[in-house]
């Protein structure tokens, strides 16, 4: 005798995972997807941790404001009473799963087991950019991930994870991992533009000191910046120059790369653990190659976030396009600027109008050394 299935009675169970950052959509998400459910005329159980008030209790929401009525619980055991009075539920929605702990991953295989349609939307990463368990357990374990991107609110790039800030700076990594905010706490933001604090990081800052032209007159910058806003700090330079460049300046001083970009990543690294301010003074071309192809830029772009750049010119007629070109060249490798020096000496000076136009071309300040 031929057995045969209704299939109207046996279903499959699966479980789909919304993620991203903070202000990514993902409350907004799920609630779409379980509104789905219910004009389907599915029964839906939904679950929203205790701890996650900010916008009102007993329900879901999202930051533009959508909610759906779900039940407040603190615990996975909690959800598995009200479960037994729902044993006919087809769909079961979580919100902010990360609060849950890892007894939600049983949970979740649990009920795909018994054949339900299971939903949860939760941050896979913290505000220190590392796995926010057990999402990525369920991630690994679910029949369908959609990551979702928020904006990143410096740049306006996909964010990638969510910005804590204490006070309007960013919070430390040893600070609490469950912090619930909104947007006075927290923001989304991209690779570049995501800080996490170290109580115990390295002190120093990085000042690279690039001039537009041979001789630009670099060294005498430094030397004006130790004077001027470095008095009493302890300070090093590094000066590096590609493999190729022929040219050199100040050449008593100047010693050729005879270490690997490794040695070089590690010289930089005991500087700034050992200094208030490592001065990395540049000579030769930006895209000339430290080592292979890998070019000093690239190596500039390594520190884009502890470090900040000065543009060292020489005041003379025509420095126009030389000046344009490098901030250019700068601001598209998504570098910290912070302001352009020109460097006064013998030459005819360049017009104060060319100057300001600069300014408002790169929204720039300068200033000038002798």
């Amino acid at each position: 005798m031929e057995f045969q299935i209704n299939k109207n009675i046996v279903s499959m169970g699966s479980l789909e995972v919304i993620t991203g950052s903070m202000f990514s959509g993902k409350s907004e998400e799920l609630i779409r997807r379980l509104r789905r459910a219910k004009y389907a005329k599915q029964k839906i159980v939904v679950f929203s941790p205790s701890i996650d008030n900010r916008y009102g209790e007993k329900g879901i929401y999202s930051h533009g404001k959508e909610s759906l009525e779900a039940y407040s619980v603190n615990s996975v055991n909690q959800m598995e009473e009200i479960m037994t009075e729902n044993i006919d539920a087809q769909v079961i929605g979580i919100d902010e799963v990360q609060f849950l702990g890892e007894d939600v991953v049983r949970f979740c295989k649990k009920y795909v087991e018994y054949g339900k349609r299971i939903i949860v939307a939760g941050l896979d990463l913290s505000f220190r950019a590392e796995p926010y368990h057990p999402v990525p357990e369920l991630m690994s374990i679910s029949d369908r991930v959609d990551k979702l991107n928020a904006i990143c609110t410096v740049c306006g790039k996909p964010a990638y994870a969510s910005q804590r800030l204490i006070n309007g700076e960013p919070a430390y990594y040893d600070d609490p991992l469950v912090m619930v905010g909104a947007s006075e706490n927290y923001e989304a933001r991209c690779r570049r533009h995501h800080i996490v604090k170290h109580k115990e990081e390295e002190k120093g800052k990085i000042l690279f000191v690039i001039g537009t032209e041979i001789d630009a007159g670099k060294k005498e910058v430094e030397e004006n910046y130790r004077e001027k806003f470095l008095k009493g700090k302890k300070c090093e330079t590094l000066i590096i120059k590609s493999r190729i460049n022929e040219f050199e300046e100040n050449a008593s001083e100047v010693s050729k790369n005879d270490f690997s970009l490794v040695d070089l990543r590690n010289k930089v690294g005991k500087a700034i653990s050992e200094n208030d301010c490592v001065f990395i003074r540049i000579i030769g071309g930006l895209l000339l190659p430290l080592e292979g192809y890998y070019s000093i830029l690239d190596f500039i772009c390594e520190y884009r976030k502890k470090s900040e750049i000065v543009i060292v010119a020489k005041n003379k007629k025509g420095l126009l396009n030389q000046v344009l070109l490098t901030v250019d060249l700068l601001k598209k490798s998504d570098l910290n600027i912070g302001k352009i020096i020109y460097k006064n000496g013998n030459d005819e000076k360049e017009h104060e109008e060319v100057l300001e136009e600069i300014k408002d071309i790169t929204h720039l300040e300068y200033e000038f050394v002798n």
